[in-house]
């Protein structure tokens, strides 16, 4: 073998080693700032130029991950945050689907409103946080992973609105506000979706009784109809 060749090999190698940045490349993944106001820097130095400060719990991308510095995107904006301020960690607490419209919450690829949508879980489901954010929750949810919009997720169970009749009875569907139909809906609640609107008169079976809302069957679906729109 060529010795003279050999050697330029193996500098070529080394000096390609040495050359490599201490921020190590991969797959993007998120994270959340803590312990208070973190800097955005230009570059990976303490004393670049700051970009913006961000606070705890904001959802920032990793790009590249560093021992001391690592590389993202935060608002628009690329930088460098120090890595020893960013949360990778699990916090293990156990949530509850909780919307304000009844309608079920959806599960998300990254935490954005723009983000692709895994699926859908409807309220009372329990989610396991990976990791908590000010706006939106890592989790886990079965198999699935995906994040949460924070202001829909809570330690309990949503308010029983319903409770189960012993023995279901008929009830008559009535309009208190002088219309001829009524709204069966997949939720209680007055913004949840519409399954059907039923005329006037229609007789449905009650399965659960409340207050304000009914879990009834009509036409071998359940759903839901204001107590106040049911003649017993």
């Amino acid at each position: 073998m060529n010795t003279r060749k050999t050697h330029r090999i193996l500098s070529a190698v080394l000096a390609g080693a040495l050359s490599l940045s201490p921020l190590m490349a991969f797959a993007s993944e998120y994270a959340t700032v803590k312990g208070g106001g973190l800097n955005l820097r230009e570059t990976a130095s303490l004393q670049a130029k700051v970009l913006g400060q961000y606070w705890t719990g904001t959802w920032i991308e990793v790009t590249e991950k560093g021992e001391e510095w690592s590389k993202v995107k935060v608002a628009g904006k690329e930088g460098y945050m120090m890595t020893k301020y960013l949360n990778f960690g699990a916090s293990g607490t156990t949530l509850y689907v909780r919307t304000n419209t009844g309608i079920g919450l959806n599960l998300r690829e990254a935490p954005s409103m723009d983000a692709a949508i895994i699926t859908s879980f409807p309220i009372d489901t329990a989610v396991s946080v990976i990791q908590k954010g000010s706006a939106w929750h890592k989790v886990k949810v079965g198999d699935l992973e995906g994040y949460m919009s924070s202001r829909y997720l809570a330690a309990r169970k949503a308010p029983a609105y319903t409770k189960p009749l012993e023995t279901p009875v008929n009830a008559t569907m009535k309009n208190i506000n002088g219309g001829k139909v009524v709204n069966f809906r997949l939720y209680p609640g007055m913004k949840t979706k519409i399954i059907k609107a039923y005329p006037v008169g229609t007789v449905v079976k009650v399965l659960e009784k409340g207050e304000l809302w009914c879990k009834v069957e009509i036409d071998g679906q359940q759903g839901y109809v204001s107590t106040y729109m049911l003649k017993f």
